[in-house]
């Protein structure tokens, strides 16, 4: 009797033992291969947002579909023997933190660690980025939001990019060059103590979410460059009013391209001499036109930019990058604003029709023997003096 209890408790602490070392042998795999087989967007940084109803597995799920794990149910395993509860909130985690990283930062510790502490995420700020605009309007609105950041931080951040090797998209970035252009224009969900790199996380999050697969294929048979598609995209965005024409103004410009000729983008001078002081984008005179002139980012000294500019000059939204992927096929050349309060234009392919519709839409436009017109949306040819005859609008 004595050697039956025996034999079944060796049986039973057997049992037991084994289960720990299969759990044990099942955790240490999960780090092993969480650590080791890490995507090769090692750093590159994923948003969550973890509500009150959400527990380990659901966690686990979020984090496979995000890719930051491979094996949800070890994850889950490994959660549950930490023995934490999960803290509602947004977090920025990266490609390659290991299980107990991720645990640490998305957890409140348990009461066996009575030293830990704990940086409870801020509140949540519902944050809209307009299409069409330059980072120091992003940063502007940041602060109107109520971001408890400093501005000029982001603002430096986003023109000193400081992992931009961990995007794919970012391959084509000339050494030096901002951010502009890739901080893509939505709505977010972003921790009012967030941090100006975090913000910039989230921003490039967007982006990567939505220029997809099939539109970087786009791209590379296309022959161009990402960097080139949201360069010419972000004129687009800030030529286009009317929802209609994105495509007519990408076209426009795509055969501008094409000939050899020079954009002569009015966004493109605005952005060399806009200032916080005064405008972001500027009605153009005379006077503003020369003192961008030398700018490698002013389409109309074709000397120094005979094709794009030198870079984004704001940042556009998803139907811009589109219509430049996909352009409406014509033979247009020139656009004129109607000014009839509508945002759209009159296009033409020739120069001649193009001066009859500057002075039908805009009879005192200089060119019609007017003065310089204070509506912003015309188009004009002056005289830069010394250097050539140019067209604006």
């Amino acid at each position: 009797m004595l050697v039956r209890v025996l034999t079944q408790s060796l049986k039973i602490i057997s049992i037991v033992a084994l289960t720990a070392l299969a759990i044990a042998g099942s955790i240490s795999f999960f780090n092993y291969w969480n650590d080791r087989e890490r995507s090769e967007d090692i750093g590159r940084p994923v948003t969550i947002t973890i509500s009150e109803d959400d527990d380990g597995a659901a966690l686990a799920e979020m984090l496979t579909e995000a890719e930051l794990i491979r094996y949800g149910f070890l994850f889950e395993t490994r959660f549950r023997f930490s023995g934490d509860d999960l803290r509602p909130g947004t977090y920025t985690l990266r490609h390659g933190m290991s299980a107990s990283d991720i645990i640490e930062a998305v957890s409140v510790p348990s009461e066996d660690d009575p030293d830990a502490t704990v940086t409870a995420p801020g509140e949540a700020l519902q944050i809209t980025f307009i299409e069409g605009q330059r980072i120091e309007q992003y940063a502007q609105t940041l602060v109107d939001a109520g971001w408890e950041g400093d501005s000029q931080e982001f603002i430096d951040a986003a023109y000193n990019p400081a992992n931009p090797g961990q995007w794919s998209f970012l391959s084509s970035l000339p050494a030096g060059a901002s951010l502009e252009g890739f901080l893509f224009p939505n709505t977010y969900d972003i921790p009012s103590n967030a941090s100006p790199q975090t913000v910039i996380d989230y921003l490039l999050n967007g982006f990567d979410a939505q220029f997809t697969g099939e539109m970087r294929d786009q791209t590379s048979g296309s022959g161009q460059s990402i960097y080139e598609v949201v360069t010419l995209a972000s004129i687009v965005e800030r030529e286009a009013q009317a929802e209609q024409e994105r495509v007519t103004i990408a076209g426009l410009y795509t055969n501008r391209l094409d000939q050899g000729l020079p954009l002569q983008a009015d966004p493109t001078v605005q952005y060399v001499v806009g200032t916080r002081e005064n405008e972001w984008w500027p009605q153009l005179d005379t006077q503003l036109l020369e003192e961008g002139f030398d700018s490698p980012y002013n389409t109309y000294n074709e000397d120094l930019t005979p094709e794009l500019p030198a870079g984004p000059i704001a940042n556009p939204g998803l139907r811009a990058i589109q219509a430049v992927l996909s352009p409406e096929e014509h033979g247009f050349l020139f656009m004129q604003a109607r000014n009839d309060g509508t945002g759209t234009h009159a296009f033409t392919d020739n120069l001649a029709e193009h001066e009859q519709n500057i002075c039908t839409f805009n009879p005192t436009a200089e060119i019609c023997g007017g003065g310089w017109n204070d509506d912003p949306d015309f188009a004009v040819v002056v005289a830069i003096p010394d250097r050539r005859l140019v067209e604006i609008g």
